[in-house]
């Protein structure tokens, strides 16, 4: 085993039995020396360990004593935190753009403000081996490209669809530059300039550019950071607004990571039939659930062709590999014809590439070892959160995807603390930028696309500390 694996496997063992109650608060763990025998490791190995075990908050040192079980161990709560429904507004980003201008030309010296994964996590030679092999056999495949999306890619995305509890045919398919063309293609067809989209909230910024770019108006809709859209809020914005398309991201959505149950993903599609409000369902992230069972999207649930599906195959490939593509059923013309219009021909040698990965089976295997990545990432991200954050701080459950969405204490403004921590070389997403209102301003959004290298857990630490400084200053001046 590797050296890191072993202090990592030692840390593990020794924290499950504080956390099943075998080594209770004020309990004295083993002397280094025991531990080395009992485990069969290094003095270094188990040094490290327990310093792991300290950095998370579960042990204490006293001096010329040894390690300690914490007498009051600090357990972070899931988030909570909703936004009040709201009207249908205007949509103003004036604020947020300086903001992000703000963020984008500092982004810090760790990817923690980012939303992207390691380029060491993609398929590099997987996708290689394909390119070159598509180039030896026909070298004007580098010439051709097309609008609609070439066959056999179409008839690999039809059979996944499978795999989502749905059955999609090969000509309802329509390509695109990812699910952001893809979005915007189901917008141009959907709504008019003046129309009011309802979405999640907090949601992605992105959504909000675009929505603005449409001229439409948007009606956020409260959702738990954990459990997803809240039902029963949209149901009464539908009933109560002239809707005319709601979008939706079910399964592991930025910047919040929630999950919508199967129950309320069947109760989604039948509401939107009934009240005769079309779904735009962007799912960008429902591949990279942790525990390898991909939750369906609400498509599965639509019996009435009244869903419009996105996804994107880029958060699993490559960011380079920016393919998506819309399920379009008896829309299928129409998008089709404009993105003629307004879109650009997708390259023939991409398309050859990831249908190649699809039918080889390869899409299968980068997944998993992509999934486990991230599992492992998002945990040990959490641990450092809760050994650097302050109390209070709530720390969303993240089942899927690469996003840490946290609630720091009420009084944290998180946008002051993201500009402190810019001064010195580090950054986050603040919750700000991913609502219109206020309710989220203590809140912000961590990237665990990078495996939690010394250099970012100290960007962590220092962040961390910032928000104590914070919470301190503000204490002194009530």
């Amino acid at each position: 085993m590797h050296a890191t694996n072993r202090y990592q496997a030692l840390a593990d063992a020794l924290s499950a039995r504080i956390r099943k109650g075998i080594l209770q608060p004020g309990d004295r763990l083993p002397s280094v020396r025991q531990l080395c025998e009992l485990h069969t490791a290094s003095p270094a190995t188990v040094t490290h360990a327990l310093h792991l075990l300290e950095d998370a908050g579960l042990i204490e040192a006293r001096p010329r004593l040894g390690f300690f079980v914490r007498s009051a161990l600090r357990q972070f709560a899931q988030p909570e935190q909703c936004a009040e429904p709201g009207l249908p507004q205007p949509i103003a980003l004036a604020g947020h753009r300086k903001l992000v201008i703000e963020f984008a030309h500092q982004c810090g010296q760790t990817p923690l403000g980012m939303s992207a994964l390691d380029d060491g996590l993609a398929p590099t030679q997987a996708l290689r081996k394909l390119l070159v092999q598509a180039l030896q056999r026909d070298e004007q495949i580098l010439l051709r490209a097309s609008y609609e999306g070439d066959a056999p890619l179409r008839e690999q995305i039809a059979r996944r669809s499978l795999l989502l509890g749905c059955d999609f045919h090969p000509d309802e398919i329509v390509l695109t530059h990812g699910d952001t063309e893809a979005l915007d293609l189901c917008l141009r067809v959907l709504t008019r300039p003046g129309d009011v989209v309802a979405i999640a909230t907090p949601g992605p910024l992105r959504t909000l550019e675009m929505l603005e770019g449409h001229g439409l108006q948007v009606l956020e809709i409260p959702a738990h950071p954990c459990n997803g859209l809240s039902l029963d809020a949209l149901d009464f914005a539908l009933r109560h607004n002239r809707v005319a398309a709601c979008i939706v991201n079910v399964n592991f959505p930025s910047p919040t990571g929630s999950l919508l149950s199967d129950a309320d993903k069947a109760r989604l599609a039948e509401l939107a039939q009934r009240l005769g409000v079309p779904l735009i369902e962007v799912d960008t992230f429902g591949e990279l659930a942790h525990n390898g069972q991909r939750p369906k999207p609400v498509k599965a649930w639509d019996r009435h062709d009244n869903i419009l599906y996105c996804s994107d195959f880029s958060a699993v490939i490559s960011p380079g590999f920016n393919v998506g593509y819309i399920a379009a059923g008896r829309q299928r013309l129409t998008l089709a014809a404009s993105r003629t219009v307004h879109g650009e021909p997708i390259p023939a040698l991409i398309q050859h590439a990831l249908s190649g990965m699809l039918a080889s089976g390869q899409f299968e295997r980068s997944l998993r070892r992509l999934r486990s990545q991230l599992a492992a990432n998002m945990q040990a991200y959490r641990r450092a959160v809760y050994a650097h954050f302050p109390p209070g701080t709530r720390v969303a459950c993240g089942e899927g995807g690469f996003l840490l969405w946290l609630e720091l204490p009420r009084e944290l403004d998180a946008t002051e603390l993201q500009r402190r921590a810019r001064c010195q070389g580090q950054s986050f997403a603040p919750g700000a930028l991913f609502s219109l209102g206020s309710s989220f301003n203590n809140c912000l959004r961590l990237n665990a696309g990078f495996a939690l290298t010394a250099q970012i857990e100290e960007g962590l630490r220092l962040i961390g500390r910032l928000a104590y400084s914070l919470l301190d200053e503000l204490a002194e001046t009530t």
